[in-house]
Parts: C-alpha cells; structure tokens; sequence
C-alpha cells in the first residue's frame, strides 16, 4: 500500500506542478495516470476520487464537456453524498442547454445541501430556460431571497421576468445589481435594452407630469 500510496503523491505533485505552469494537457495526463493505476480504488478510493473531480475541472475548462461529464459521474459514483459534485455535473448540462437534466442534479444536490444559495439560483434558471418560466421565478426569487447580493441571480430573475412581458420588475433587477456592479458593461447593455422596451410612452407620461407640476 505504500508503493501506491507514494506513486499518487508523486502523481498529484506533477499534476499540481503543470497546473500552475499553464500545462493542463501535462497534469491531465497525470491525474489520468492516477485514475489507471491498478487497485487504486481499491486502497486509496479518496485518492481516486479527487483524481475524477481534479480532471471534470481541467476538462471543463478545455470545453471538453464529454469526458468532464464521465469524470463528474465517476465521482459521484465514488461518493453520492457529495453535493458539489452534482452542482457541477447540473452546472456543466445548463452549460450544454440540457435544461431538464440540470434541473434533476440540482435538485439532488439541495437534498443533501438545502437551502444552498448558488444550488437554488442555478435551478432556477434551470427550470426557467425548460420554459416553467413561473415556478423558475419563484425559485430565483427565493436564491435572491437567500443571497440578496447576487448579481448573477440578480440578472438571470430579471432576464425571467422580461420573458414574461414584466419589464418595471426587470429593470428593478437590474438596477440593484448595478448598484452593487456599477462597472459591469452587460448590466449597462441589459438595462439600456429594458429602458428601450418600456418604450417612449413611459417617458412621455414623465414629461406630461413634469409640465403639470
């Protein structure tokens, strides 16, 4: 076992050591040699499932979604408990617009995890984008709830209540992301866009007032 345990150790240090050198196809190939070696899941399966969770990151951000997602299920397979896990494999299906299979991980994930903020705010979307566009609602209105200072959150319950013709409560959203964001380009274009569907009519009515007074 110490003949294992000693070659894992020196595989994870290469890994570690061509990650941090901008090499991720060099410590790919050592986290791969970890998941080969014979009995290791036998003897170090915590070894082995950090090597599977170590790999769904670096393949994920090669876009190499396919083999991200059979290292994703490998380690859940290792341990189901885990609900960061079945965050990331729902997070990679959203990434892919496999919407309803997103959902169902997330949903897994809040059993173990209840009330996780991100877990809430990524279903929703989830079950937005699979077009309940009420209940995604609710559910990024309770992530929002559980973390009022999200601006992901913050944008993607405004992008849901535009898709409902509910443009005021949109631009709301967006207005209180801002605020917490106020640099964020895609939130300036977000709100010039929502203040262009309120139409001139909003305006108008603005003036009229203004000149009542």
């Amino acid at each position: 076992m110490t003949d294992i345990r000693d070659k894992i150790a020196q595989l994870f240090s290469q890994a570690d050591l061509s990650a941090r050198q901008g090499d991720r196809a060099g410590a790919i190939a050592s986290l791969t040699d970890v998941t080969g070696l014979p009995e290791v899941g036998q003897e170090e399966p915590l070894s082995l499932e950090c090597a599977h969770w170590g790999l769904a990151g670096l393949l994920i951000a090669e876009r190499d979604v396919k083999r991200a997602e059979d290292h994703l299920k490998a380690a859940i397979k290792l341990n189901p408990q885990e609900a960061g896990y079945l965050q990331e494999l729902g997070a990679l299906y959203n990434y892919q617009a496999r919407f309803e299979e997103a959902a169902r991980q997330f949903e897994k994930s809040l059993v173990i995890r209840p009330g996780h903020p991100e877990t809430t705010h990524l279903l929703g979307w989830a079950v937005f984008m699979s077009g309940d566009l009420k209940r995604g609602q609710k559910m990024l209105e309770f992530a929002l709830e559980l973390d009022e200072n999200n601006v992901g959150t913050l944008n993607d319950l405004a992008v849901c209540l535009m898709e409902q013709g509910k443009i005021k409560e949109a631009r709301g959203m967006v207005e209180k992301a801002l605020e917490l964001d106020p640099h964020n380009e895609l939130l300036r274009s977000f709100h010039e866009m929502l203040e262009g569907k309120a139409g001139p009519g909003k305006n108008k009515k603005k003036g009229q007032n203004k000149n009542h007074k």
